[in-house]
C-alpha cells in the first residue's frame, strides 16, 4: 500500500491514501480503488497491454513519505539513502523506474483475512516467498499473501482449490507466472503417468494419456498373445513385432517426460479455468471458497477409476490367451 500513496486512481482522480481499498491490474500493475475498479470492471491502459505498458509510480514530491526509500518489491520503507530494501534486498534504484524483470507491483500478505482455504484450516493463510532474478543478476525474495494475484487470481482462491499440497503448487504457479514457462519437472507426473491427472481431476487430460499408454502396450499385448500360443495368431506373420515394440518402448518414455515436464503447467490452465468460471456465477465469501474446495482437491475415486479401467482391458484381454500361460510367466518372473 505504501507504494501507493500519494499517486492519482486513474478512475476518479482522488490520491490514494493510507487505508483505502487497492486494487491492482495484473497484467500492467496500475492501482484502483476497488470501487472505481468495479465500476470499469476492466483496465483502462487494456489498449495498451499488448505493447508492454507498465505502470510507475508517480514522481516523489517534497513530503516527508518521499524521503523514504520505498522497496518496490514488499513495499518496505527503507532508511533514506539505502541502496537495498532492508528486508528483501531488492536494489531501490535511487527514484528509477523497474526495469524488464522486476515488478513495480509489491505482493506481500496485507494483514489477517477470513480464515477460509484448505491452509487455513489448519491454521495458517496462504502465504509464500517466491525468488526472481534482479537487474544485477542477483535472486531476491517476493513475498506472496492471501490477497495477492497469481494470473489475476487471489492466492487464497487457488490454495481453495488446490488442496493437498497447495504451498508446492502456489510456487510452481508464481514462477510460472513471473517467468512465463511452462515446464518444471514433476516426479510424481513421470512416475505416475495418467494416475497423477485422475487423482488431480484433471479427466480429460488423464483420459488421453490413458488411452496412449493403452495404444503403446499393444505390441506387448500382442507378444503375449504369441508367447502363450493365442489361436487368434496362428499362422500370423510377426516378424514387425520386435521392431514395433521398441518403437512403442522408446514413444512411452518420451511420454513420460512430456507428462513430467508439463503436468503442473496444465494443472495449472485447468485449475484456473475453474476457479474463473466459480467466481463468475458466486461472489467472494463463504459460498465461493465451499465451491471451491469440492470442485478441487484431489479424487479418490478417481484412483479407482484408473485401476477399474486397468483390471477392465486385462480382463478382455486374458480370454484371448493361448493354453501356454505358463510361458509368459516366466517372462515376467
Amino acid at each position: 500500500m505504501a507504494l501507493y500513496i500519494g499517486n492519482t486512481c486513474p478512475v476518479c482522480g482522488e490520491k490514494f491514501k493510507d487505508g483505502d481499498d487497492v486494487v491492482v491490474c495484473p497484467d500492467c500493475g496500475t492501482p484502483y480503488h476497488r470501487e472505481c475498479w468495479q465500476k470499469t470492471g476492466v483496465c483502462l491502459h487494456q489498449a495498451e497491454h499488448a505493447a508492454g505498458f507498465e505502470w510507475h509510480p508517480e514522481p516523489a514530491g517534497d513530503s516527508a513519505d518521499a524521503q523514504d526509500a520505498v522497496c518496490p518489491n514488499c513495499g518496505t520503507h527503507n532508511t533514506p539513502g539505502a541502496q537495498r530494501c532492508e528486508h528483501c534486498g531488492v536494489p531501490l534504484h535511487q527514484g528509477e523506474p523497474p526495469r524488464s524483470g522486476e515488478t513495480a507491483t509489491p505482493i506481500y500478505a496485507r494483514g489477517p483475512q477470513p480464515r477460509q482455504s484448505y491452509d487455513e484450516q489448519r491454521g495458517r493463510e496462504p502465504h509464500l516467498e517466491g525468488y526472481s532474478t534482479g537487474r544485477d543478476g542477483g535472486i531476491y525474495r517476493k513475498e506472496v499473501g492471501p490477497e495477492d494475484p497469481i494470473d489475476g487470481i487471489k492466492v487464497r482462491d487457488w490454495a481453495s482449490f488446490v488442496g493437498r499440497s497447495s504451498m508446492y503448487y502456489l510456487m510452481q504457479f508464481f514462477r510460472m507466472s513471473e517467468t512465463g514457462r511452462r515446464a518444471t519437472v514433476s516426479f510424481s507426473a513421470f512416475l505416475f503417468g495418467p494416475l497423477y491427472f485422475f487423482w488431480r481431476k484433471m479427466w480429460k487430460q488423464g483420459a488421453l494419456f490413458f488411452v496412449l499408454e493403452t495404444l503403446f502396450s499393444v505390441p506387448t499385448y500382442i507378444y503375449c498373445l504369441h508367447v502363450t500360443g493365442a489361436p487368434l495368431l496362428s499362422g500370423a506373420d510377426l516378424n514387425w513385432l520386435p521392431t514395433a515394440m521398441n518403437v512403442c518402448y522408446v514413444a512411452g518414455i518420451a511420454l513420460k517426460i512430456v507428462m513430467s515436464l508439463f503436468a503442473v503447467y496444465w494443472y495449472k490452465q485447468t485449475a484456473a479455468q475453474r476457479i474463473r468460471a466459480i467466481s463468475s456465477r458466486l461472489p467472494e465469501g463463504q459460498d465461493r471458497t465451499t465451491a471451491l474446495v469440492l470442485q478441487g482437491g484431489t479424487s479418490v475415486p478417481g484412483i479407482l477409476l484408473y485401476f477399474g479401467i486397468n483390471a477392465a482391458v486385462s480382463a478382455l484381454l486374458f480370454p484371448l490367451m493361448g493354453p501356454n500361460i505358463n510361458a509368459m510367466l516366466r517372462l515376467f518372473l
